[in-house]
């Protein structure tokens, strides 16, 4: 989650505008998210630029203030219904943006639109297909390290827990503005490496993810005054980063990234309990891009028929 693009020598840097930047092409759009992703180059370096529109914050004094500073532009009028385009002042109408830059052939590929693919992965497709792909493909999750290690993003940070083997970080998610309720979104990171998704999970893992439900709950109930029965705490499979992460969202949400097949902590717990190594075993199913190199490996072994 770096909150700031992170230059090529490792170094994080702010920018105050997007000047320098040039327009590349849209890789792809959500409307129903309200979503862009757009490609920019500077310096001859690609740029990745996704912007979200928030959701409309429901405190009566937030909407008090762009309904009395805003201006109506009318379009029809049909009986008692009329139709207009609301211009709302820029600093009530602003956009939560995320610059990866510099940006490499696989942040672009990530972002672009494509086809997707259902995949059913057995344990045995994850040991013979998906293992050696993340292996061979040395997913970079240096930014990951540098939170864990207190070497950035530490303002951002609602908690820590510092136990090696079960403690945990807790941030914010960059879709999320941090201040909105409606759309309360956090990710949780452990500190112990070498988790990189559910299916390195063991029995023995319980009490890392109980540890990670009950004192992140109460984080954000500490600093949010969300209710711990309105979040759903979840994992994505396959994972946007092969480091062990929770996502905690408010119930009503629907979050960027629910295309992706998602699984809930407590059921992993449950899941856990029945057996050690579920996870090991289990038949996972999730969904792929055409342009996705592990595409064409299942392609490769007849799991995929285009």
């Amino acid at each position: 989650m770096p909150s700031e693009c992170e230059a090529a020598n490792g170094q994080e840097i702010s920018l105050a505008d997007l000047k320098e930047f040039q327009f590349k092409e849209v890789l792809n759009s959500d409307s129903t998210r309200k979503s862009i992703f757009v490609l920019l180059e500077k310096d001859g370096k690609n740029a990745i630029l996704i912007c979200d529109k928030q959701p409309f914050a429901e405190k009566g004094a937030d909407a008090e203030k762009w309904i009395t500073s805003s201006k109506l532009n009318h379009l029809t009028q049909n009986d008692v219904y009329g139709n207009y385009v609301l211009e709302i002042p820029p600093e009530l109408n602003a956009i939560k943006s995320t610059l990866i830059f510099p940006a490499n052939e696989k942040h672009i590929l990530k972002y672009r639109a494509q086809e997707r693919f259902l995949i059913a992965e057995t344990g045995e497709d994850f040991e013979k297909i998906t293992l050696p792909h993340i292996t061979a493909s040395n997913f970079g999750v240096q930014w990951v390290y540098n939170c864990l290690e207190h070497k950035s993003e530490q303002d951002r940070l609602i908690f820590e827990d510092l136990d090696e083997q079960n403690g945990f970080q807790l941030y914010p998610d960059l879709k999320w503005d941090g201040k909105t309720p409606e759309n309360l979104y956090c990710q949780a990171i452990i500190r112990r490496r070498g988790v990189r998704s559910v299916r390195d999970l063991r029995g023995t893992d319980i009490e890392l993810l109980e540890n990670i439900m009950t004192n992140s709950k109460k984080a954000i109930r500490d600093r949010y005054g969300v209710n711990p029965a309105q979040l759903k705490a979840y994992f994505h499979y396959q994972p946007s980063y092969y480091h062990l992460h929770v996502h905690f969202v408010k119930l009503g949400y629907d979050a960027p990234g629910g295309t992706m097949f998602s699984i809930l902590v407590d059921t992993a717990i449950g899941n856990l309990r029945i057996a050690s190594d579920y996870y090991k075993r289990a038949t996972l199913p999730f969904m792929v891009k055409a342009l996705d190199p592990l595409c064409q490996k299942y392609k490769d072994a007849g799991k995929i028929n285009f």
